[in-house]
C-alpha cells in the first residue's frame, strides 16, 4: 500500500474534571474568535480531521493524522501558544487514546457516562456544538463525521433503551439543590440573581421558579434572549443587564452564574464593595461556569459561600450510585456500537487495496481483449465484441466476489478482537503479494 493510500490514525488530546482542576480547565476554554483562529491554524500543522470539544467539564480534541507523533507534538505546541500554559505544566493533567480507545471513549462521553452527574442531557448539546464548529470550519471529514454521527446515534439509544436519563440531574439541578440545603430546603423567601440566560441559565430559571423563589432577576448580555427566556418559564422574573449586576448582587440572597467570558464578572474589589453594603447579611454563590465568573478569592470573605463546578462533585458521586445498573446496561449498548463503528474504519483501510486488486485485474482483462481482438476476433462486429467485453468483465467480477467479501468481512486478514493498524497492514501486504499489486 502507497503512504498515500493510508487511512489517517484517529487520536484524541483531552483533559477532564477527572484528570485537571477547573484552573487548568479553564484556559483550554476558547472564545469563538480564538476557536476560530485555533481551527484555522490546526489545518496547517498535519491534521487532517478536528473536533474541539470544550465544556465546563473536559476539553478534548478529536483528530486524524497520518503522522501520529509529528501532529501530537505539534498540536502540542498550539495548546501552548493558545492558552499561555507551558507543555511541563498541562502535560501532567492530559490523556491521549488512539484508534479503537477514541472510539469507545466518545461514545462513552456522549452517552453521559463519564459526565460529572451520569445520565445529565447537557453533554451531547455541547458534543453537536462542537461537531458543527468543525463543519464550519471545514475542518471535518469523513472519519470525523461518521464518528460524530455515529456518537449521536449512540447517545439516543442509550437514552431511549435504558433508565439512564430517567429523572435526569443536571448541573443546574444540583446547583439549586445547593442553595435548598443551604436555606434549610426552602426557597420561598428568598431571592436570587441569574447571571447567564443559555441553556445552563434557562435550566436554572426553571429549577429556581419550580422551588418558588421569591424574587429572580435574570442578566445576560442579550437582554433579547434574557427576555425570551423569561417569557416561556417565569414572567415575573426581572430582567437587567450585566452592567446593574452590582446593585443587584446587593439585595440578593442567592447568585448563580453561568456565562462564558474570560474576565470575572464578580470581582474580588467588586464583591468587597457589595458585601460593604450588604452589611451583616449572608450571600450564598454558585459559579458554574468555565472559565469562572467570581474571583475565587471571594471565597475568603466574611459571610460569603461561594461554590464552583468541581465543588458539586459529591452530590454527583450520590447520583451515580443510584445508577449503577442503568450505567452496565448502557455500556453494554456503547460497547456494541463502538465495535460496529471500528470495524468500518478498519474497512477503510481495506478499500484502496481492493480498488487496487480491482483495477489490476481489469488492466490484465484489457490487455489480453485488446490481443485477441488484433489476433483472433477480427471478424467479430463490434456489437459481439461488446457482448465479449461484457462477459470477461463479468467473469473476473465472479472470481474476485469471494476474496473481496472475505477482504471486506477481515476474514482473509484473519483478524479477531483487538489489534492495531500495524497488524492490518502486514497482513495487507501479503495479500498485495498474493495478488501481484
Amino acid at each position: 500500500m502507497n503512504k498515500r493510500d493510508e487511512i489517517s490514525e484517529i487520536i484524541l488530546i483531552g483533559l477532564s474534571h477527572k484528570t485537571a482542576p477547573l484552573e487548568i480547565r479553564e484556559k483550554f476554554t476558547f472564545d469563538e474568535a480564538v476557536l476560530k483562529k485555533f481551527h484555522e491554524r490546526a489545518k496547517k500543522i498535519g491534521t487532517d480531521e478536528i473536533v474541539y470539544l470544550s465544556t465546563c467539564n473536559r476539553v478534548e480534541i478529536y483528530f486524524t493524522a497520518k503522522n501520529i507523533s509529528r501532529s501530537v507534538e505539534k498540536l502540542t505546541d498550539l495548546l501552548e501558544e493558545f492558552t499561555g500554559i507551558s507543555r511541563e505544566i498541562f502535560s501532567q493533567y492530559i490523556y491521549k487514546k488512539y484508534s479503537r480507545e477514541v472510539v469507545l471513549h466518545l461514545l462513552t462521553v456522549a452517552s453521559s457516562l463519564d459526565s460529572m452527574v451520569i445520565g445529565e442531557s447537557e453533554i451531547l448539546g455541547q458534543i453537536k456544538q462542537a461537531y458543527r464548529d468543525s463543519v464550519l470550519h471545514k475542518n471535518s471529514g469523513i472519519i470525523l463525521n461518521r464518528l460524530f454521527h455515529q456518537s449521536f446515534n449512540t447517545a439516543k439509544k442509550v437514552r431511549t433503551q435504558t433508565g439512564i436519563s430517567q429523572n435526569p440531574l443536571s448541573i443546574a439541578y444540583i446547583a439549586v439543590e445547593l442553595a435548598l440545603k443551604m436555606f434549610n430546603n426552602d426557597l420561598s423567601d428568598r431571592s436570587a440573581l441569574l447571571i447567564g440566560a443559555g441553556e445552563m441559565g434557562e435550566l436554572i430559571l426553571k429549577y429556581l421558579t419550580k422551588n418558588n423563589v421569591r424574587d429572580i432577576t435574570i442578566s445576560n448580555r442579550s437582554l433579547h434572549n434574557a427576555e425570551a427566556v423569561v417569557e416561556r418559564i417565569n414572567k415575573e422574573a426581572h430582567v437587567i443587564p450585566l452592567g446593574g449586576i452590582a446593585s443587584a448582587a446587593a439585595e440578593v440572597d442567592i447568585i448563580i452564574t453561568s456565562v462564558i467570558c474570560n474576565d470575572y464578572l464578580l470581582s474580588y474589589k467588586m464583591m468587597d464593595e457589595i458585601m460593604e453594603k450588604r452589611g451583616e447579611r449572608l450571600i450564598f454563590i454558585i459559579d458554574i461556569a468555565v472559565p469562572r465568573n467570581v474571583d475565587p478569592d471571594v471565597a475568603k470573605m466574611k459571610n460569603v459561600t461561594l461554590y464552583n463546578i468541581d465543588d458539586l462533585k459529591s452530590i454527583a458521586d450520590e447520583n451515580l450510585k443510584n445508577r449503577l445498573k442503568e450505567v452496565e446496561d448502557a455500556n453494554e449498548i456503547v460497547n456494541s456500537d463502538a465495535q460496529d463503528m471500528f470495524e468500518w474504519y478498519e474497512g477503510l483501510e481495506l478499500v484502496p487495496m481492493i480498488v487496487h486488486i480491482q483495477e489490476n485485474f481489469d488492466k490484465i482483462r484489457e490487455n489480453e481483449m485488446a490481443k485477441y481482438r488484433r489476433r483472433h476476433l477480427k471478424h467479430l462486429s463490434e456489437e459481439d465484441l461488446q457482448h465479449v467485453d461484457d462477459l470477461t468483465r463479468q467473469i473476473i467480477s465472479k472470481i474476485l466476489h469471494n476474496p473481496i467479501m472475505a477482504i471486506k468481512q477481515n476474514k482473509a486478514l484473519q483478524l479477531n478482537g483487538y489489534h492495531n493498524k500495524d497488524d492490518i497492514r502486514e497482513k495487507i501486504k501479503i495479500i498485495e503479494e498474493l495478488f501481484k499489486i
